[in-house]
């Protein structure tokens, strides 16, 4: 029989008495009873193929150290010096101007939020500014695992980690975040078309994102 017992501030899982552990010393625990209920739930509280599954990615959160947490923030942040929406080097000017229509706004309010300059992407230049990210450093420091972990793997699938923070705070879901993310690709798929491989591909990166949306709603 599976179950959860709640203890100080967090809920923890057993099998027959026996508590779960993620790793050895990590057990598996959540914050709120929501998640739990989740997790009991499932057929089976263990892992599976599917890393974006709601008990993976609770998995891969409970496994994280200060050293895992602080080695996702450095990640995050060299993400955001390459942040895929800072990149405006495109020779149509219709583009240009569709992606500045969807995507200013958001480079604004982050670093208005955070205090930051940040630089768009005009040129091919090998010599990007560095930028001063000590807000958000210790914004993401200051996140649990789990909203960290949310972050984290919104930017590895969409390449942009202001994107990503900005659906964790509720600003889109999960399509908008696609379609920011993607609004090159289909720009050109409105001129070429759409074949069916990129079809798979892009319900493939939908269906993931709805996983880690799931996750999302789980955690809050």
């Amino acid at each position: 029989m599976r179950t959860f017992l709640k203890k100080n501030d967090k809920y923890l899982f057993y099998v027959k008495e026996k508590q779960i552990f993620v790793e050895k010393n990590k057990p598996l625990f959540v914050y709120n009873k929501k998640h739990a209920d989740s997790l009991i739930k499932n057929v089976v509280i263990t892992q599976n193929k599917d890393q974006y599954s709601l008990i993976n990615l609770t998995f891969f959160s409970c496994a994280l150290d200060e050293n895992d947490k602080k080695k996702i923030v450095n990640i995050l942040l060299d993400y955001l010096e390459n942040d895929l929406i800072l990149y405006r080097y495109f020779e149509d000017e219709k583009l240009q101007a569709l992606i500045n229509k969807k995507l200013n706004q958001y480079v604004e309010d982050f670093s208005k939020k955070f205090r930051m300059k940040l630089y768009l992407v005009k040129n091919l230049s090998l010599n990007p500014k560095k930028l001063n990210a000590v807000r958000f450093k210790e914004y993401l420091l200051n996140q649990n695992v789990f909203l960290l972990s949310c972050i984290y793997k919104l930017t590895c699938l969409t390449k942009s980690v202001i994107l990503s923070y900005f659906f964790t705070v509720g600003r889109f879901n999960y399509n908008k975040l696609f379609e920011l993310t993607n609004i090159e690709n289909n720009f050109q798929q409105e001129i070429w078309g759409y074949v069916d491989e990129q079809k798979k591909i892009d319900l493939q990166s939908i269906k993931i994102l709805k996983n880690i949306s799931i996750f999302f709603k789980n955690i809050n």
